[in-house]
């Protein structure tokens, strides 16, 4: 493990770049910008169009350089690679091809991926990763990502644990990027719960939205959590709107999204999703840790807008990588980084922290 607190404005002596693919998304480009505060110059912008990858490499007068790479064709990342000393893949397409190409030769991969099929595809490549002496990091963003550390730093805090229960919150006013959004809606067509049954929804108090109920969704963090922390793990979601999570997992009941995916309108769905904004940019994420003599602890982190969390984590994995030596081998976020220093910090970047 990384204590991450070296100075950022220091990085190898090698003149290599961190570079950022779909790094003009909403993710994407606030990872990108904050890692060019620290690394001026030497991060790169990728994706398919280099327009809008020029276009905020400008906007930071310098600090960030643009390319283009469509991620299907490898030839075309073989040679975003050549200069390349940390990679973070913004997008979820060719994800396990990327991260082969990456290790393949020697350069470090960080995925913000949530989807477990991807996790797990990524995490075939342990031995690859091992021989070539590079590592790559999963589970990194909010969801997962601070969900792992917070699920690490209870179970560190009560060992006997047998559950870990993560409820997310959601604000609907936020921004969530176009990416994000369409992974939801994918989800919504797939069926509840882990193995399609065995998952209910539950009534839990976040913050200042009162008593809530969330409802079982795949990501990827509780099969993660599961397997690492040998607890059984569920991660459960709900919006702002207590209206609008009744409604879209009422639709999700009556096979609404799978209709609409069979008839190819989940793009529709998504671009009208994208434009909603009915409640707040704020989020909460709780996970509580409970053992099976009735123990439990519990640690919440509420703040605003979802993207500039996930990007902080993300470009903080990065930094990480781009500094300091990283054990080689596929790590999830919880290996690299220590779970009780980073979530004390998380004040430093506005969000508050409360543990029970």
């Amino acid at each position: 493990m990384r204590n991450g607190k070296g100075d950022p404005r220091e990085g190898p002596d090698t003149g290599k770049s961190i570079v950022v693919i779909g790094g003009y998304g909403a993710v994407g480009s606030a990872t990108a910008v904050t890692l060019g505060a620290w690394f001026p110059g030497r991060v790169v912008v990728a994706g398919r169009d280099l327009a809008k990858a020029t276009e905020l490499a400008r906007s930071t007068k310098g600090a960030l350089q643009a390319t283009r790479v469509d991620v299907s064709d490898p030839t075309d990342v073989d040679r975003v690679l050549d200069d390349a000393a940390v990679v973070v893949m913004c997008v979820e397409r060719a994800n396990a091809a990327v991260a082969e190409a990456c290790l393949r030769r020697g350069v470090h991969y960080v995925d913000i991926s949530a989807s477990d099929p991807v996790i797990e595809a990524i995490t075939s490549l342990d031995s690859l990763a091992l021989r070539h002496q590079a590592t790559a990091v999963l589970s990194v963003g909010l969801a997962p990502g601070l969900t792992n550390l917070l699920a690490h730093h209870c179970v560190e805090r009560l060992p006997s644990a047998t559950t870990v229960d993560i409820s997310l919150l959601l604000g609907l006013g936020g921004d969530h990027g176009v990416d994000s959004v369409r992974w939801i809606v994918e989800q919504f067509s797939r069926p509840e719960g882990r193995n399609g049954s065995d998952a209910r929804p539950t009534r839990i108090r976040l913050a200042e939205w009162g008593t809530r109920t969330v409802h079982p969704f795949p990501f990827s963090d509780q099969y993660v959590i599961s397997r690492s922390l040998q607890v059984w793990a569920t991660t459960r979601i709900c919006f702002d709107s207590a209206f609008v999570t009744s409604a879209l997992f009422g639709l999700r009941a009556t096979r609404f999204f799978t209709l609409m995916r069979r008839f190819r309108a989940d793009s529709l769905l998504t671009a009208v999703l994208s434009r909603v904004r009915l409640g707040s940019d704020r989020f909460a994420v709780d996970v509580t840790a409970s053992d099976a003599r009735g123990g439990m602890v519990s640690s919440t982190v509420t703040g605003r807008d979802v993207c500039q969390a996930t990007s902080m984590v993300t470009a903080h994995v990065a930094r990480v990588l781009f500094t300091d030596p990283a054990p080689p081998g596929v790590l999830h976020i919880d290996r690299l980084l220590p779970a009780g220093s980073f979530i004390d910090e998380l004040d430093k970047h506005l969000m508050t922290v409360e543990h029970t």
